[in-house]
């Protein structure tokens, strides 16, 4: 990226609230001369933007980027090459922007995907990302339940499609976060009950936000308390462990 040109910054928010992110994220909302805020194609919201509602932000500086929530590569790697071209034509215009995403930039994020649009386009483009909290970090603040103790393991895995692959990833690791539930909740919560380390586990809903759910009993879960997109789980396969460690 030349002189002429303005700047690029990823940013993650976090959870939510808008505490959450570091002063550096801060600093660059505030110089922004445009947000970037991904939104799902057809939703009125972004989760991205309601995470930091309090932080006072110009409504003329917003502007949203929808997704199309499909798995049509093809389709989507449109959408990517299309939004590249807008973020490289702002910033042909010496504009400074700031793209937000809820959680970390890149950890399982759109974000990732529009950064690699732009350098096919724009080869020598500069990106600047700066991390940010994590659901499950900000789960294991929440209950004061640590992510690992000592040199227990931990796997970050998207929800696989069945009981029998999920039952091995446990047997080969002490912790999982487990992501992407969606509607196969019941037989995860089945299958932690049968291996008898319901107990064990934790779970967040909407962390930070409105009709937020945070719990170590995922039997009290009912039909509208079940996991959707915004829920992360964790799975431990063994109680904590209370010894001093040096």
């Amino acid at each position: 990226m030349t002189e002429k040109q303005g700047t690029f910054i990823g940013i993650g928010v976090g959870p939510g609230p808008a505490e959450y992110i570091t002063l550096k994220s801060h600093n660059a909302l505030m110089k922004a001369d445009k947000v970037l805020v991904p939104r799902a194609k057809g939703a009125k919201e972004s989760v991205a933007l309601t995470c930091i509602k309090d932080i006072d932000i110009p409504s003329d500086k917003i502007e949203f980027l929808d997704y199309p929530m499909s798995n049509d590569e093809n389709l989507l790697n449109s959408i990517y090459k299309k939004i590249a071209e807008k973020i490289i034509a702002d910033l042909d215009k010496k504009l400074n922007l700031v793209y937000i995403t809820i959680g970390d930039p890149y950890i399982y994020s759109t974000y990732s995907y529009t950064v690699h649009a732009l350098k096919q386009l724009m080869p020598g483009i500069t990106i600047s990302t700066y991390p940010g909290i994590s659901s499950f970090q900000a789960l294991s603040a929440a209950l004061d339940f640590p992510l690992a103790q000592g040199k227990e393991k931990i796997l970050i895995l998207p929800c696989p499609e069945t009981p029998a692959e999920l039952q091995e990833q446990i047997n080969g690791n002490e912790n999982i976060i487990l992501m992407k539930i969606g509607d196969r909740f019941d037989w995860v919560r089945e299958l932690l009950k049968e291996m008898n380390i319901l107990e064990n586990c934790s779970l967040g809903k909407r962390i930070g936000l409105d009709n937020e759910i945070l719990t170590r009993n995922l039997l009290e879960l009912d039909e509208n308390d079940k996991p959707g997109y915004l829920s992360v789980m964790h799975i431990r396969k063994a109680p904590l462990s209370g010894r001093n460690e040096q």
